[in-house]
């Protein structure tokens, strides 16, 4: 198999409140083996000084669907939708295992090469699930 580079996206959560109080700034890499959420509450006048960093990781296998949304010919948000919603319940601003992240200018043009990765990522990790269940019957058979 060959190696891929991994992607790095620029990402922030607007706040569902009026305040501000849970904006998200964030950063997602698509490594070799998963995907990692490197995330902070964006500090304000209530909260105070910026948010600890958080991090988790997502298996290929949990995400289901992958959109980038253009609006005037450049990418502005990136849709997951993530099979497992409680993977990534603790980031505020996400719904039931959906994820608006609007992209930071700075990782526009890394994003575009996300479509093609998720979808070869995603290919593999099927492949590979279905190779161990045809394992384990043709192990029950014998």
């Amino acid at each position: 198999m060959f190696s891929i580079d991994p992607v790095h996206i620029q990402f922030h959560i607007p706040a569902r409140d009026p305040l501000g109080r849970e904006e998200v700034l964030g950063k997602i890499r698509f490594l070799p083996a998963h995907v990692e959420f490197n995330w902070r509450l964006k500090g304000n006048v209530f909260v105070g000084g910026k948010g600890e960093m958080h991090t988790l990781t997502v298996p290929y296998g949990e995400i289901e669907h992958v959109e980038l949304i253009r609006k005037w010919w450049r990418l502005r948000r990136l849709v997951l939708r993530i099979s497992n919603p409680a993977l990534v319940e603790e980031i505020p601003g996400v719904e039931l295992g959906k994820m608006t992240l609007e992209i930071d200018e700075r990782s526009r043009e890394e994003a575009k090469k996300l479509a093609s990765l998720i979808d070869f990522k995603r290919s593999v990790f099927l492949l590979d699930e279905h190779d161990q269940r045809l394992a384990a019957i043709s192990d029950e058979g014998a």
